[in-house]
């Protein structure tokens, strides 16, 4: 494996999340992740309680 493929790789979790991504499964060339979506994740019930919890503060509006 070249060494550029291998600092891909321990760069990103194989179970990381962010604000738009439930589940990043992997980056394409361009270095933009793929997966499942927040909004996905509850359509198929992939949410714990604490998960939705989560959710539910993301997708308040803020008063400023």
């Amino acid at each position: 494996m070249s060494t550029k493929r291998q600092q891909t790789k321990q760069e990103h979790d194989p179970c990381e999340q962010d604000e738009n991504y439930y589940f990043i499964a992997g980056y394409n060339s361009w270095g933009f992740p793929y997966g499942i979506t927040w909004k996905e994740a509850a359509e198929r019930g992939l949410l714990d309680d604490d998960d939705k919890s989560d959710e539910n503060i993301r997708n308040e509006e803020l008063p400023f």
